[in-house]
């Protein structure tokens, strides 16, 4: 298997993502049919309220099946945040596979209370063949190399931050190209890693509400990096726009953290895949958190991509203790959840300036 190959199939995936929550987002009568909370392991302890949507696991599960089509060897190394079990509203509880057209209509009827419109409009969509990757520069021969199949797993986080996806409830930041909240901050993440290493390998993030168009429907943006060994390529462009309002540096953080920093300003924002993402667009100079609330899902893609061009992210607690940049690692055997917080960043000496302050105090 081609990197390029890999890259191809990972593009158009999250464009196919990006459509299916745009589709389930534009119908509120239908969205409302389709939230269910989380409930058990599958709940999220740092927040009260914590959904999953019918898109999300569509989403996931669609993915598995694209890849796996080309890929088979990838299929079981395929993981999401979501279970494909999903309840409809009158409590039967539906496991949702992407097998093909009748098998999915079927599933969908029964989501969805035998509404056959919807369910014959989210099957034609799961179904449609999309192709985005024309758009980007695949040239660089390098892209060529060959990848063991089976030495790669692959980690989807379907729709992040499914709060911001369900209320829309946006608001701007003080920092001009960061938003606190809102449909820009849902992000699909899809993050491959080699399994020998547990290194993140290649990363896509899509915006699947990036831009609104004049005709009020949503367009969006994808984002990718490489990392693997000499090979780093990206399709990031930096702007060189001052990211503070003041001679400090910008750090992102989520509203319940809290960052004392005499060397950092703060700016909230939601999704732990929009605040990496901001860094990766050298909007924010670090992304900050000290809690165990991200998940192996959440950053692999970002991770990647930030590897692409000279960033990564790190644990927290352990770095700062060390003084050296611990990455986090994606090795099967640990444990999924980024226990000891973490630290994103483009520039070594940003994250080089930050730990020395915060190992002083430690």
């Amino acid at each position: 298997m081609k990197v390029k190959e890999l890259l191809s199939v990972l593009i158009n995936s999250s464009e196919k993502a990006a459509r299916i929550a745009r589709l389930c987002r534009s119908n509120q009568d239908l969205f409302s049919l389709l939230i269910e909370e989380k409930t058990g392991q599958d709940k999220n302890e740092r927040f009260f309220q914590d959904f999953k949507t019918l898109a999300d696991v569509i989403i996931q599960e669609l993915i598995k099946s694209d890849v796996g089509m080309l890929f088979p060897k990838l299929k079981d190394n395929i993981k999401g945040e979501e279970s494909n079990k999903f309840e409809n509203t009158l409590g039967e509880q539906i496991y949702v596979e992407i097998e093909n057209e009748e098998k999915t209509f079927s599933i969908l009827m029964r989501i969805l209370d035998q509404n056959e419109s919807i369910a014959k409009e989210l099957t034609n969509e799961i179904h449609r063949k999309v192709i985005v990757e024309e758009e980007f520069n695949f040239s660089d021969s390098d892209l060529n190399q060959e990848i063991d199949e089976n030495n790669i797993s692959i980690w989807i986080d379907p729709i992040d931050a499914t709060q911001e996806y369900i209320s829309a409830n946006e608001q701007q930041s003080p920092f001009k190209n960061i938003m606190t909240s809102g449909l820009q901050c849902a992000t699909v993440l899809i993050g491959t890693y080699l399994k020998s290493s547990g290194e993140p390998l290649l990363g896509i993030i899509n915006q699947p509400f990036a831009v609104r168009q004049d005709n009020g429907e949503y367009k969006s943006k994808i984002f990718y990096g490489i990392s693997l060994n000499d090979l780093k390529f990206s399709n990031v462009i930096h702007e060189n726009n001052p990211l503070s309002t003041s001679e400090k540096k910008l750090a992102i953080i989520s509203s319940s953290e809290a960052f004392k920093s005499n060397l950092f300003e703060c700016c909230v924002a939601a999704g732990a895949g929009y605040k990496a993402l901001k860094v990766i667009q050298k909007h924010a100079d670090i992304y900050y958190l000290s809690k165990n609330s991200t998940f192996k899902w959440d950053t692999c893609a970002a991770q990647a991509i930030l590897r692409s061009f000279g960033g990564d992210i790190v644990e927290l607690n352990s770095s700062v203790k060390l003084k050296k940049s611990i990455p986090l690692s994606y090795k099967d055997d640990e444990e999924k959840c980024n226990q000891n917080g973490l630290i994103a960043f483009i520039d070594i000496e940003d994250f080089n300036k930050l730990v020395d302050e915060m190992h002083a105090n430690f």
